[in-house]
């Protein structure tokens, strides 16, 4: 399963003020970190391909950044400070990025989920908002669809609380590698396939979770009940607290805000 790509990356000096933009910015178009060393901070910006390089390198530098340059990373290079011991993303739900051999019992479920590239990792406020829904409202039996899976971190999860069917779908070709290596990682069966939002999804779902950036989600809705069963919920994750307008008029059942994120449940 090791990754032998080399990708490039696109370096910006960085601060702490300038994060809420950032993520507005990049989350969920592009996998990002923080670089800190004794030179000061910087952002880190991979690129699996070459799009949009330069409106991106604009809207960065209007944003306050300064770019430094472009720089070339194997994996083993990836996410050196970010925690590598097992941590609980939610409560009863951990997750071990290194193989620590942790037992899932009395009720603990252990997910197997190496830092990488494909956005997923359970560090972050909104997938841990969408884990705290699944496992909320999933029942054994049900039928999942993970829509921009990422690493696959949520349907594993969905497949772990009991669904019978996970498909797993993501519109970046090295998220459908990751999130397929880690589905065998924990030894879990769930279909993982390319598909752009709903182009290649089959069937019906008791649930759709979804944790991309709120457009996307809005775009997503306008074909969404087409896949729901009857009194189906969506899980929606990834909308910036400025963007929670956009989801007016919706039947939200529940919402949760974490920091600047917000995750809501819907029903069609």
């Amino acid at each position: 399963m090791k990754n032998n790509k080399v990708f490039k990356e696109m370096v910006f000096t960085f601060d702490e003020s300038k994060q809420d933009i950032v993520d507005d910015i990049l989350y969920g178009e592009y996998d990002y970190y923080e670089i800190e060393s004794s030179e000061g901070k910087f952002l880190a910006i991979v690129l699996s391909y070459e799009e949009k390089l330069e409106e991106l390198k604009n809207a960065l530098t209007d944003a306050g950044l300064v770019f430094i340059g472009y720089r070339e990373t194997k994996p083993e290079d990836w996410f050196k400070n970010i925690i590598t011991e097992p941590f609980e993303m939610i409560e009863g739900v951990w997750v071990d990025p290194e193989e620590h051999h942790l037992e899932e019992k009395n009720g603990i479920i252990v997910l197997k989920i190496p830092q990488g590239l494909a956005f997923g990792t359970g560090l972050h406020q909104t997938t841990k908002m969408s884990a705290m829904y699944l496992k909320k409202y999933l029942k054994p039996g049900m039928d999942v669809l993970d829509l921009g899976c990422g690493s696959g971190i949520l349907g594993i999860l969905a497949k772990k609380l009991g669904a019978r069917r996970v498909l797993a779908v993501d519109n970046d070709p090295l998220a459908v590698e990751v999130a397929q290596e880690n589905a065998l990682r924990n030894n879990v069966d769930i279909e993982v396939r390319w598909s752009d939002l709903f182009s290649h999804v089959d069937g019906k779902y008791d649930i759709i979770v979804s944790n991309i950036i709120a457009e996307i989600l809005v775009e997503m809705l306008k074909s969404a009940k087409n896949y729901l069963k009857e009194d189906g919920l969506l899980i929606l994750s990834g909308i910036i607290v400025q963007k929670a307008n956009l989801f007016e008029g919706y039947n939200i059942v529940e919402k949760m805000v974490m920091d600047e994120w917000n995750a809501l449940v819907i029903k069609m």
